[in-house]
């Protein structure tokens, strides 16, 4: 008898021993899991916000190569087909016109005569068609994003200007701004 309860008594324990290192097995394989995770959440938080910054800084490589060939586009060149250079007379005729705000992806966009290169633009003349061409700042369009970040380009402002009984090409220097929004 005493032989026979030892032997369930060693079966009982080792059952339990057996039990409770299934538990410990379950519980370390739980905080391995717990640990991946964390891991995991680490990563990709880098992850993503590095993918926000690149994303920003892809948006403002768009905007700056967008900017460079603009001038050259249909809306804005010069009728005898000098590169880089913005006719004045058909970027008055694009002010207040809706139909561009979404053509381009900038959130803004204007041309600055050169007389106003050192000043604010809250001082500068906006042009309009009745103070055209005495005016400064042409305002394309403006989606007033409150974070933007405006990349701007150097071109020849040129309009036609008759004097003495001839007309001929009047060009300035100026720059084309475009603004790009930032995703914050």
């Amino acid at each position: 008898m005493k032989k026979q309860n030892l032997v369930a008594n060693y079966t009982k324990m080792k059952n339990k021993k057996g039990q409770l290192q299934i538990q410990e097995m379950a519980f370390m394989l739980v905080a391995v899991l717990f640990f991946f995770v964390l891991v995991g959440l680490f990563v990709a938080s880098i992850m993503y916000s590095n993918l926000h910054e690149d994303a920003t800084q892809i948006a403002e490589t768009r905007t700056l190569t967008s900017v460079t060939n603009l001038a050259d586009s249909p809306e804005f060149s010069c009728v005898l087909s000098k590169s880089n250079c913005v006719d004045e007379d058909k970027l008055i005729s694009l002010i207040n016109k809706t139909s561009y705000i979404n053509f381009w992806t900038f959130s803004s966009l204007k041309v600055v005569t050169f007389s106003a290169f050192n000043k604010n633009e809250n001082e500068m003349i906006k042009c309009t068609r009745a103070n055209y061409p005495e005016c400064e700042l042409f305002l394309v369009y403006d989606k007033n994003v409150s974070n933007e970040r405006a990349i701007s380009s150097y071109v020849a402002l040129c309009r036609k200007e008759y004097e003495n009984g001839y007309t001929y090409d009047k060009c300035e220097l100026a720059r084309l701004v475009a603004g790009t929004e930032l995703k914050t």
